[in-house]
């Protein structure tokens, strides 16, 4: 299916984000990011292995983060044109600049730890690959549920277990700063796939519940492994909020279980079965 024709009318979603949009139109939310005191970060107070780990973390955060303005961009763009309601499309024109401003701040903590500038590379082309166009409904349900519902989720629970984590005052408020917003992605998710399930027929909710099965058979396999520190750096990695394997295996594991399967099953995609069919590391 493509797009057409599309009437757009001035709709607001069943969902307490409608109640959002209105506080935002009034001028009442303008989110603002508190301040990160950049220059009280101490590189010489940690071992070179756990900031190797830190910049590597924060550098993959900056590539994921960079690429979500594109990924955005595009799941904006397919709202937009499949008439989604005002408050949801509103919401997600939010996202990029917050993406961005991600990307930024993981670069520079990135650059704290390494003690020089750093650069990243975006394989656009394959992120392309990986992503269908937002060209039909179908796809645009698709990409709703696959990043901003689960990935966001994902992303708050992982960033939330790394701030717990941190002791480090300055990682500390990065991570909180990042939460608060992917907190904010994932409800964009969870309340278009609200609004989305009294609508979809049976083929669509069908075709859909086969495309996020297979995505969430993968996720363990997908974050099986985190950063594990030598046993010299493990107290320093931990205050700059690296997770090892096994403190990733298990957040990615509560929070699968405990909220996205729930969510995904209420709405009649019965992901249950896909998660206890996944896919599992040949070393597990």
């Amino acid at each position: 299916m493509t797009f057409g024709a599309v009437e757009v009318r001035r709709t607001r979603s069943k969902t307490a984000l409608a109640r959002h949009h209105e506080r935002a139109l009034r001028g009442e939310l303008g989110r603002v990011a508190k301040p990160i005191a950049w220059d009280d970060f101490d590189r010489s107070r940690y071992p070179e292995p756990a900031l190797a780990l830190a910049e590597d973390l924060f550098t993959k955060l900056a590539v994921g983060e960079y690429s979500a303005v594109g990924l955005f961009a595009q799941i904006t763009s397919g709202l937009a044109l499949t008439g989604a309601p005002l408050d949801i499309v509103a919401a997600s024109t939010r996202v990029g600049s917050d993406e961005i401003r991600h990307a930024e701040y993981c670069l520079r903590m990135a650059e704290l730890c390494a003690g020089k500038p750093v650069a990243v590379t975006i394989d656009h082309d394959a992120l392309a690959a990986s992503v269908p166009e937002a060209t039909s409904l179908a796809n645009v349900d698709f990409l709703v549920f696959k990043y901003a519902a689960i990935g966001e989720t994902l992303a708050a629970a992982l960033l939330t277990e790394c701030r717990r984590r941190a002791t480090d005052p300055v990682v500390k408020a990065l991570y909180g700063s990042l939460v608060a917003d992917e907190v904010h992605h994932a409800r964009l998710g969870w309340y278009y796939a609200a609004h989305r399930a009294p609508l979809v027929t049976w083929p669509e909710r069908h075709a859909l519940a086969d495309r996020v099965a297979e995505f969430v058979m993968l996720l363990e396999e997908e974050f099986w492994l985190g950063r594990d520190a030598p046993a010299s750096a493990r107290g320093a990695a931990k205050a700059l909020g690296v997770l090892d394997s096994e403190t990733q295996r298990r957040v990615i594991s509560e929070v699968v279980e405990g909220e996205i399967l729930g969510a995904l099953d209420e709405i009649g995609l019965g992901t249950s079965l896909a998660w206890r069919a996944r896919r599992r590391p040949e070393h597990a």
